[in-house]
């Protein structure tokens, strides 16, 4: 076989692994709420400034420090919900569009007058460490990305299900009414549910920061790849960002090894026009059309 064809398939799987991870909390918040977070890439930024500005002061590894950007953001995202955005809950859906891309440009504006133009990166021990099997280049800090990204959708999963507070969160995506009936706050569910999406972001945002530039404006690019993923796998079904964010990583990782940069960004949103049209429910046709 090509090693070319492996190497870019490796590197495209890699990419989605991360996609995934965080996509889950755009897929989770739109999946309880249906709201369409615009703000959802600030807070990969926040999480990899968070990461960034331990590693500078404390020579702290980012992975060792994400669990304090989860804690940060999940406080910043349940605040958010909670006084903000719950006030426009139950209003039209492009009440919630136009609140959160007023938080995107608001919070990307408060990164760049605090912390200016200039990029930054986060160089490890590690940062350059590669693995070499069967002529195949894996990258060590992007392949341990990869692994923690799988453990956190596994472990957003397992809470879902398994616990009485995802139950809750479940139950009030399925249907509110009824879970109000219940004795369920739907209101205080929201806000939980915000504060994890949040947190799952900030965490993906520590993890990529050994292998990224990290700059204030960086957060839109990664909420319109968010919403390619969640579209792909479908809206609100949380499994179906692994295969989202894979897709899209080994499609955008053929068509620039075979291709072009550039090409590789025209193809993502062709992927993206098809599924809408032929599949809007997503490649396994379970997410939410509508």
């Amino acid at each position: 076989m090509d090693t070319l064809f492996v190497q870019a398939v490796v590197n495209g799987l890699l990419q989605g692994g991360f996609y995934a991870a965080f996509s889950a909390g755009f897929s989770l918040i739109f999946g309880v709420m249906g709201v369409v977070n615009l703000a959802h890439g600030e807070l990969i930024m926040l999480g990899a400034f968070t990461s960034y500005w331990v590693f500078a002061y404390f020579n702290v590894d980012p992975y060792l420090s994400a669990p304090l950007a989860m804690a940060l953001l999940f406080a910043f995202g349940y605040l958010i919900q909670k006084f903000v955005i719950n006030r426009v809950i139950e209003q039209p859906h492009i009440m919630s569009y136009i609140l959160t891309f007023g938080i995107h440009l608001m919070v990307a504006n408060l990164a760049l007058q605090v912390w200016t133009h200039d990029f930054r990166s986060v160089t490890t021990s590690y940062s350059g460490y590669n693995w070499f099997i069967w002529g195949i280049n894996i990258p060590f800090a992007r392949l341990l990305t990869f692994f923690l990204a799988l453990a956190v959708v596994a472990c957003l999963w397992f809470f879902l299900s398994r616990t009485e507070t995802g139950r809750a969160i479940r139950a009030t995506a399925m249907d509110k009414e009824v879970a109000r009936l219940m004795g369920v706050n739907v209101r205080e569910i929201y806000a939980i549910t915000f504060g994890i999406g949040a947190a799952i972001t900030g965490l993906a945002g520590a993890f990529v920061s050994p292998f990224v530039i990290i700059y204030p404006e960086m957060g839109l690019g990664y909420t319109i790849l968010a919403f390619c993923v969640v579209v792909l796998g479908g809206m609100g079904y949380m499994p179906g960002v692994l295969w989202g964010g894979f897709i899209l990583g080994v499609a955008q990782s053929l068509s620039t090894t075979y291709l072009s940069a550039g090409i590789s960004v025209a193809i993502t949103f062709l992927i993206l026009f098809v599924m809408l049209i032929f599949r809007p429910a997503g490649i396994v046709g379970k997410g939410t059309v509508a």
